[in-house]
């Protein structure tokens, strides 16, 4: 039930997925007889009164249940699983962002989403020749190094970066953002279905039938760079797409980093590339050497990442006097539990 709840509370109206955050920071195994014997620390955490009505109001929200019951089902039908901002397999990153999608609709391998070593690799849908093969070449590199590569399914760089690791036998997630029923660009359909084939993952915050605006694309990019460590920005425009997620990068506190572009800078394609490095705003893969650099980086992402949300998070625990929730909220934030993390990004 516990998706459907998620569910049922982000389509509560006026309800925003800050709120939804705060409610799981505060209560990360929040139930609906949680919300009767914990009114009053829930209206100290959900200020808008209209919305707080609609939570404790039991009928009202129970017909929202049933209503997110029926759309898991459909969704559990087709072989596409609901993770929910709660569930074990939610990515320990993506919850650090400041506005994360409540539930994943995912096809394929969903252990990829436990794997906090991930990169996205990204640009511009008409790269060059060379820019098609460094995206290519970086992504293999980073699964060779035992890292899952995320990227958005575009034509362009985005397939490059999904070839690279399925070449190398790699794990790759592609980030729709539209419904996993509709494959964009129609394209890469058959594409997509070779990356569930080989081990790797499609997911998608739009439920199927839901509708895939342009700001959709836009939304999918704080995903791309929310599920990762680093973004690696291979070839792109000093406008365009691939410049949301830069920029989601940047606030997510993420790394950049890119390959050392090949072509001159009045290529279009490698404009963005150049005033990243020459403002040192990413880091620059010349050789070899450098990935193990980017990788020692990259721990130290994590480190950061898990310190902030650990001391904020503390705080929150400092501030409610129930044990149990205390308790819960140690074990989620225990990221080092699996020592294969460790051994790789060091």
């Amino acid at each position: 039930m516990s998706a459907a709840f998620w569910i049922a509370l982000s389509n509560i109206e006026g309800m925003g997925v800050k709120t939804i955050k705060k409610l799981y920071t505060y209560f990360p195994n929040l139930t609906l007889e949680d919300l009767s014997i914990n009114k009053e620390k829930i209206s100290d955490t959900v200020k808008n009164s209209k919305i707080l009505q609609k939570m404790l109001d039991e009928v009202y929200l129970l017909r929202k249940i049933e209503d997110a019951e029926r759309q898991v089902k459909l969704h559990e039908s087709k072989g596409i699983q609901v993770i929910d901002i709660a569930s074990q397999y939610y990515p320990k990153l993506l919850r650090f962002i400041e506005d994360p999608p409540v539930v994943l609709y995912c096809k394929g391998n969903i252990e990829l989403l436990k794997d906090d070593r991930k990169i996205a690799i990204v640009g511009t849908r008409n790269p060059t020749e060379l820019g098609y093969k460094a995206a290519m070449k970086v992504s293999a590199q980073f699964c060779k190094r035992n890292f899952v590569v995320v990227s958005g399914l575009a034509v362009g760089i985005d397939t490059a970066g999904h070839k690279g690791a399925i070449n190398v036998n790699g794990k790759t997630i592609a980030v729709l953002a539209g419904s996993l029923d509709k494959i964009y660009p129609k394209e890469n359909t058959e594409f997509a279905n070779e990356i569930i084939k080989r081990n790797g993952l499609l997911i998608s915050e739009t439920p199927l039938g839901g509708k895939t605006y342009r700001n959709s694309f836009v939304l999918r990019d704080r995903i791309q760079s929310g599920l990762s460590l680093g973004v690696c920005p291979v070839q792109t425009p000093l406008k365009g797409g691939t410049q949301h997620t830069i920029k989601f990068a940047q606030n997510q506190e993420r790394m950049l980093f890119c390959p050392n572009p090949l072509e001159e800078r009045e290529v279009e394609a490698t404009q963005g590339i150049y005033h990243l490095l020459e403002n040192r705003l990413a880091s620059k893969i010349e050789n070899e050497s450098d990935y193990e650099k980017i990788i020692k980086s990259l721990a130290n992402t994590l480190e950061r990442l898990i310190n902030t949300n650990v001391i904020s998070r503390k705080e929150i625990i400092g501030h409610t006097k129930d044990q149990k929730i205390k308790q819960d909220k140690i074990e989620q934030l225990s990221f080092f539990d699996e020592n294969s993390n460790r051994e790789n990004l060091h």
